[in-house]
């Protein structure tokens, strides 16, 4: 069992060295020494569930009874609130509700409503479910959890494209439609657009990583091209920088735009953003 063909998950718990590292694996090995009545939740429940969540290295489990576990690799976390108990890959998991609510109390605003769009986005719940149970939510930081959950939307399709949309709505500018969709003579969709004003026919999107590539750019630069030439549009395209880095002067490119194109902005924003978003200091 020492030898390198075996590997150890959790103390007191080998595998075969080939078996993947996954969330699954962990969650199998925790179960196998946790005491009776241990339930998947917090970040682990979140990706069980293809929840996006910012990285943690813990494997986490509840219980709604005091017990004394404590073994390195697991985070036990005590509940006297009943656990929502369901079932993810065979394995004990708190509800995707649930697990949005207890994370209210770890994570940010923005990190809260990735996650809520994205297990809207895998369909395990929907924006109306999960802010209805946010609003029953008895357990810490119930208000977190309502106020994120009343910013969730369907069809999201990035953790950024969230960030880019809340961003625009914490500075006090129009919420932007989602996933605005162009569809040709017969109803079929030809082109999809992140974030937008249908009416004023601007489309707001963001270029992550894998717009890098030279095939999708040639891709989005003849879509766009198209959508312009043909269709009126104007696009505010987002870099990674811009929007994590310089979020101050990308605010006011979007509003110097909107109101270009008639999109009645405020005359003063709000700097609700700033909260949530880090503005990059300048060398003296």
């Amino acid at each position: 069992m020492r030898s390198a063909a075996f590997r150890t998950v959790l103390p007191g718990v080998v595998v075969a060295a080939a078996v993947p590292d996954t969330v699954v694996v962990r969650s199998r090995a925790a179960l196998l020494i946790a005491p009776e009545g241990a339930v998947l939740s917090h970040w682990t429940a979140a990706r069980l569930w293809g929840g996006l969540v910012p990285d943690n290295e813990w494997v986490h489990v509840a219980f709604m009874r005091d017990v004394r576990f404590r073994v390195g690799g697991v985070r036990t976390h005590r509940f006297r609130h009943r656990l929502h108990i369901t079932r993810r890959h065979g394995l004990p998991v708190t509800s995707p509700e649930q697990t949005f609510c207890h994370l209210a109390r770890f994570l940010g605003l923005i990190d809260l409503v990735i996650l809520g769009d994205s297990l809207v986005r895998k369909s395990r719940c929907t924006p109306t479910e999960l802010t209805a149970y946010a609003e029953d939510w008895v357990g810490q930081c119930r208000d977190d959890a309502v106020t994120a959950a009343r910013l969730v939307r369907e069809r999201v399709d990035s953790g950024p494209e969230t960030a880019l949309r809340l961003l625009m709505v914490l500075a006090g500018l129009p919420e932007p439609e989602v996933d605005i969709q162009i569809v040709d003579d017969d109803g079929s969709v030809r082109f999809r657009l992140d974030l937008g004003y249908r009416g004023a026919r601007i489309a707001i999107e963001y270029d992550g990583r894998w717009h890098r590539s030279p095939e999708q750019r040639a891709k989005d630069e003849a879509r766009r091209e198209w959508l312009s030439e043909e269709e009126g549009w104007t696009f505010v395209v987002v870099g990674a920088d811009e929007l994590f880095t310089a979020p101050a002067e990308l605010v006011a490119r979007l509003a110097r735009v909107l109101r270009e194109h008639g999109v009645e902005v405020p005359s003063r924003l709000s700097d609700r953003w700033r909260a949530h978003f880090r503005v990059a200091e300048v060398a003296g």
